[in-house]
């Protein structure tokens, strides 16, 4: 389903309780924008941004990098990841704000040293309690 607009973010979630479930973005480049839209469209629903969970993939590097592939410069894009990362760890306590995904770095049809795992793990960045905001430089 394309989300192109908060109206279609409504449609998603029609009658499901987004302060009860969690909810994986895979996505990357407009990780910001479709992450707006949830937090618009559970607090019009009257979930506060607090109570929701989930994880955002949020993975600029990977774009830009492994797959030559990206919608904004590296460093507006950096940026737009870093203050997802600022806005989750101060207002989103049960989100995870990016999803590093080590296997797309491999170089397709190279197999991987034997002395690594074929497999990277996913890495997931979670807010510690009383951590403070990225300051903005």
């Amino acid at each position: 389903m394309a989300i192109d607009s908060l109206s279609d973010m409504r449609d998603l979630f029609k009658d499901i309780d987004l302060g009860t479930i969690t909810t994986s973005m895979t996505i990357n480049s407009p990780a910001a924008v479709m992450l707006a839209l949830f937090v618009a469209q559970a607090e019009e629903s009257g979930v506060a941004r607090s109570q929701l969970g989930g994880t955002l993939q949020n993975d600029i590097l990977k774009e830009y990098q492994a797959q030559k592939e990206f919608v904004f410069p590296p460093r507006q894009s950096m940026r737009l990841v870093r203050d997802t990362i600022a806005f989750t760890a101060a207002e989103m306590p049960k989100w995870n704000s990016i999803s590093v995904s080590g296997i797309t770095f491999e170089r397709p049809g190279r197999r991987p040293p034997k002395s690594s795992p074929s497999h990277w793990p996913t890495i997931r960045l979670r807010r510690t309690r009383g951590a403070k905001p990225v300051s903005r430089r």
